[in-house]
């Protein structure tokens, strides 16, 4: 990707419908005036300074200037509808400044105020009468409660960050960041500008009483001049962010994400595994993982995956997670190695014919492995330095690796000379090319800042941000996809018996699974002791049987399970057993459940429920009496097709350190099993369910659903 920052030609719209919030051709600023901390006229004074492109009018009934340009007594009596409105005013008096926006004819607002929603019963009323103010008159605002929006293409300082006081001009990037914290946004983008690159536009959206998140990363991904979108967010006021994430996919827009508050509970964790497993932070990374969103966890990491990404060419991800590392000296090779590996990359040794042509280029003392050790006299030395760019070409071009992670340190005068090479290798290379430069001369970061080059003060930066570019490069080619129409028509009511909440038992999901079309180890309900032998004898040896009860969810810890029962005096005595035990509980049974073994060696767990903001999720994991002690589960929007249930399974920690775990059969029969059991949970009428299977077994000539549980919350 290469920077730009140009505003699209003739009459094209950068932002869509937000157009007049995001590039307004021209801006009013209501509650303006000069006195000493009025944060009106230091929005007029921002606007001034760094020469926003169209019109500025003060609006101050009681002023007649404001900063040296007139004043207007209200919106209706400017020279002509602004596009965008600073509402420059108190929490009190902001709704009624949106109906005079809406009166006069002005398509967006941004409100700086707070007050509102986070300040309790009396703010959420407030906030909810600006919010009608606004809809009603098609009013587009961004805020309350926030620190607004800067576009540094035109020079639009709709904002009081602190940040406008300490910079003299604001460098245009290419990187847009949309912000819940205003604190955030304003670090990051000082940050960036602090480094020479800059952002394009920053958003702070507050409490996004009528704009959220997804309306900005929507009208983000349709400008030309934004290459990487990064996103800091806390919690969804809308559930459309997967519209919002899969139009920045669409258009080729990488969406960078730090995503706060992950440590809320489930609160199903009384009653399944999947509780105490799935949680909402879990639920978010799936949608992230679906939609290729790049999940970060710091704000460092927010800045440097997106500035790294937007100084990428076109098509200049890497095809795997192999790297190339090269240094001036052995010993940060090798620590960069260790870093490789604790991201899940490898450091493979150069290919044989890559060896052969570099090698005769190089210094005796450097090492043409990986990583290689260019040594310091590769540059110190005239000889070896006018190698130096076919060296750095042959290995650019070598197949066996897909990134490079390019070391240096000081250069002293060499420095610039370098910073020429390393940007024609760049621009010249197929592959992601990652800088770190420790301890630069004087002025070099700037240089390379000037070309669009992001650099790292330390090597542990630029390995963590090269394992972000595989996993991103690996979430574009993964099938998981949510496939919409694909539910199973199916009649919940025939099995459930019109049941509106509570749990569902063993026996009546095992006849859901069955008609749903799902594998199912077969078995029977059995009211006495003789009707479990029966049960036992009719269905075959060896059996399983277990008591059956709504109080208890989790019977193998509660002692009524007892499992691979041989013959009829066998059954008799664990069924006297189990309604023993039962009865030492307190617990009331429907009956004895009893199943016949299915013969498998391994075991998943599969489960589905609704999420509040995204829907029926499904999910599959490590199962059986090690579920919540691996705790490996990958989740997924439902329904979803058995290829992408298959690249689902290979998303567990645990198959993908031990693949030969399960065979390519089991893999597929469990990957179908996944697609089937998705169909059937997309169809569930419930606002609040869970159905989960635990364990299914997989055996060499088939699954089979050994245990189910349904929770209608």
């Amino acid at each position: 990707m290469t920077a730009s920052t140009a505003e699209p030609s003739g009459g094209d719209i950068p932002f869509g419908e937000m157009s007049a919030l995001l590039a307004p051709r021209s801006v009013a600023v209501v509650g303006a005036s000069d006195r000493e901390g009025n944060l009106g006229g230091v929005a007029v004074g921002f606007l001034k300074k760094f020469a926003f492109h169209g019109p500025v009018w003060p609006v101050n009934p009681g002023r007649k200037l404001v900063a040296g340009l007139p004043c207007y007594p209200s919106l209706r009596e400017l020279p002509s509808p602004p596009d965008l409105a600073i509402l420059a005013v108190a929490a009190e008096s902001v709704a009624e400044a949106a109906r005079e926006c809406a009166a006069a004819g002005v398509p967006a607002a941004v409100a700086w105020a707070g007050g509102f929603a986070e300040l309790g019963e009396e703010g959420r009323a407030r906030q909810r009468q600006l919010e009608d103010a606004c809809r009603a008159g098609g009013v587009k605002l961004c805020g309350p409660n926030c620190i607004g929006i800067i576009n540094t293409a035109i020079g639009l300082t709709a904002s009081f960050s602190s940040m406008l006081y300490d910079c003299d001009r604001l460098t245009p990037g290419a990187v847009s960041v949309v912000s819940q914290s205003g604190g955030i946004a304003v670090m990051a983008h000082s940050r960036a500008q602090q480094l020479g690159l800059g952002f394009r536009v920053t958003v702070s959206c507050g409490n996004e009483a009528v704009l959220g998140i997804p309306d900005f990363v929507s009208a983000l991904a349709r400008d030309a001049g934004t290459r990487v979108i990064a996103v800091y967010l806390e919690s969804l006021s809308s559930p459309t962010l997967v519209d919002a994430l899969a139009a920045a996919r669409a258009a080729g827009k990488p969406v960078v994400v730090l995503k706060g508050g992950g440590s809320e509970a489930s609160n199903r964790a009384a009653l399944a595994h999947t509780g105490r497993l799935a949680g909402i932070d879990r639920t978010y990374d799936a949608i992230f993982r679906e939609l290729a969103a790049i999940r970060v966890y710091s704000v460092e990491e927010l800045l440097d995956v997106s500035l790294q990404l937007a100084s990428l060419e076109a098509n200049q991800l890497p095809a795997g997670n192999r790297v190339l590392v090269s240094t001036f000296g052995g010993g940060n090779g090798v620590i960069c190695t260790d870093q490789c590996a604790r991201e899940g990359l490898s450091v493979p040794q150069l290919d044989a014919d890559t060896m052969r042509e570099v090698v005769p280029l190089l210094t005796p003392i450097s090492s043409a492995l990986n990583p290689i050790d260019f040594t310091p006299a590769m540059m110190t030395s005239p000889q070896y330095r006018a190698n130096m760019p076919q060296v750095l070409q042959v290995l650019a071009g070598a197949p066996s690796h897909d990134a490079w992670v390019f070391l240096t340190a000081g250069l002293g005068s060499l420095a610039p000379e370098m910073v020429e090479m390393y940007d024609r290798l760049r621009s010249s290379s197929a592959k992601p090319i990652l800088l770190a430069w420790q301890s630069p001369p004087e002025g070099i970061t700037e240089a390379l800042a000037a070309r669009g080059i992001c650099t790292y003060p330390e090597t542990a930066r630029a390995v963590r941000t090269a394992g972000y570019l595989a996993r991103y490069a690996a979430d574009l080619k993964h099938r998981i996809r949510r496939c919409a129409g694909d539910a199973l028509a199916f009649a919940w009511g025939d099995h459930v018996n019109g049941q509106a909440r509570g749990v569902i038992s063993e026996h009546a999901v095992a006849r859901i699974l069955e008609a749903a079309g799902l594998p199912v180890a077969p078995g029977r309900l059995a009211a006495s002791t003789g009707e479990a032998v029966g049960a036992a004898e009719a269905l075959g040896f060896p059996v399983a049987i277990k008591a059956i009860s709504a109080a208890v969810t989790h019977r193998a810890e509660a002692g009524l399970v007892a499992l691979n029962l041989g013959d009829a005096q066998a059954v008799a005595a664990a069924d006297r057993a189990l309604r023993s035990r039962a009865a030492e509980l307190g617990v009331t049974l429907e009956g004895i459940w009893v199943q016949r073994m299915f013969a498998g060696d391994r075991e998943l767990l599969v489960t589905a429920f609704r999420d509040r903001e995204f829907g029926v999720m499904v999910g599959c994991g490590m199962g059986g009496g090690m579920t919540e002690l691996i705790d490996d589960v990958a989740l997924a929007r439902a329904p979803i097709a058995p290829d992408g249930a298959l690249d689902l399974l290979a998303r567990l920690r645990t198959l993908r350190r031990l693949p030969a775990l399960l065979s390519e059969r089991q893999r597929t029969q469990a990957a179908a099993f996944v697609a089937r059991f998705s169909a059937l949970a997309a169809s569930a009428p419930w606002q609040q369910f869970t159905l989960e299977v635990n364990p299914l077994k997989l055996g060499r000539d088939g699954v089979a659903a050994v245990d189910g549980l349904l929770i209608i919350e």
